[in-house]
């Protein structure tokens, strides 16, 4: 049993992986090693060190890289797009890395709450607990970069705020404004929506071809409304997509291109 011991002992321990040959172990490396895979579980999140930012997005086509240049350049930005393109995914990455920089303070969220079955007041539990389901594939997005754990100190101290649209009127905006779901505003909530702009970003998101506005609806005003006044294209910036940039799966892009024909043929196109 002893010279088993000692023949054991004898061998030459392997070397742990993040330990430099000769060296003591790059304790660092193990850190972020075990943060970014507790991160990808979302459970928890580097809230003691708010340097942390992950890499940034990547585009994926050209629609994407057009979206991402126009985030970091403009003060409003309109993508209307359709489902799968990644809106959403582009757009939360990066405000939320913005504000984990420093570069704003406060990310404000809001969706138009129509076309769910329920308004808000019908939903039991506080303002937050309300709200949240409407706004979950942005919040999602927040969760799953930095996870839970931020999301929820943020909404905690304020940094992250979700409002309903009939909360926006009176109120002054100069940190990052979303609103998802664009095409479910009314043009008069539209123009209610950019007179709450201060010196802020704002990040319009929409598929007007889901609209459950009847008549115009307030994305397609805006396009409109920026066409019939050239002087705001120095602060907008809009940006298209079509079925061809969606990238989520090859099975929603061929959904949205059967109902796009199911649509043609029914103006009789």
């Amino acid at each position: 049993m002893d010279m088993a011991r000692k023949k054991n002992s004898s061998e030459t321990p392997s070397r742990h992986v993040n330990r430099p040959e000769g060296g003591k172990r790059n304790k660092a490396k193990v850190v972020d090693a075990r943060w970014e895979k507790k991160a990808e579980t979302g459970r928890v999140v580097r809230d003691d060190d708010h340097t942390y930012v992950r890499s940034p997005v990547i585009a994926k086509n050209d629609a994407q890289k057009r979206m991402l240049s126009a985030l970091k350049t403009s003060k409003v930005i309109v993508c209307s797009a359709p489902a799968g393109f990644g809106k959403s995914y582009l757009t939360m990455s990066e405000c939320t890395d913005w504000l984990k920089k420093g570069i704003f303070d406060k990310i404000t969220i809001a969706r138009p709450s129509v076309g769910m079955g329920k308004t808000l007041g019908l939903l039991k539990g506080d303002l937050r607990q309300k709200y949240e389901p409407y706004l979950m594939p942005l919040i999602d997005v927040i969760k799953e970069r930095y996870g839970f754990n931020f999301y929820d100190n943020c909404v905690n101290n304020g940094t992250i705020e979700l409002i309903p649209l009939e909360y926006l009127r009176g109120k002054s905006f100069d940190g990052l404004i979303v609103v998802d779901e664009a095409q479910g505003t009314t043009p008069d909530e539209m123009y209610t929506i950019l007179t709450r702009l201060g010196e802020g970003k704002l990040i319009l998101l929409g598929d007007s071809t889901q609209s459950d506005i009847k008549g115009q609806n307030g994305l397609d005003w805006l396009e409109d409304f920026i066409y019939d006044n050239p002087e705001l294209e120095e602060f907008v910036e809009v940006v298209h997509a079509t079925s061809d940039d969606i990238v989520r799966s090859g099975f929603c892009k061929m959904v949205v291109k059967a109902k796009e024909r199911s649509l043609l043929s029914k103006e009789g196109v």
